[in-house]
């Protein structure tokens, strides 16, 4: 059994023992720039994550430097773009400030997603 799949199984361990911690939220994927510049979003999927409210100053991806007041955790591979936007269980709407995970080297996802949102 290679490490990748064993990381894989701890990963699936990790989502069904935190189900219960799971909240829903929408994850709006961006889509593309209006002829104003304004994003536009594709169709909203919902989405389970742990949703931890902290206030933590992350660098974004373009390198400043932001506060970040809640942080989604996605304990399974999980497609997301730093122009997407996320709405949390109480209708608060954030866009992303960062993305962290792991590149699983036999699916080219991440094993979990990290997504901080300011």
């Amino acid at each position: 059994m290679s490490l990748a799949t064993l990381v894989q199984n701890g990963v699936a361990v990790a989502n069904t023992i935190t189900t219960a911690l799971q909240a829903t939220v929408t994850h709006k994927p961006w889509a593309s720039n209006d002829k104003y510049n304004k994003p536009t979003y594709g169709t909203s999927v919902s989405r389970t994550a742990i949703v931890e409210r902290n206030q933590k100053w992350v660098r974004t991806m373009q390198g400043d430097e932001k506060l970040s007041l809640a942080k989604l955790i996605f304990p399974y591979p999980v497609a997301v773009d730093e122009r997407d936007m996320f709405t949390l269980p109480d209708s608060t709407e954030m866009p992303i400030l960062h993305i962290k995970g792991t590149v699983d080297p036999t699916t080219n996802a991440e094993y979990a997603v990290e997504v901080f949102l300011g």
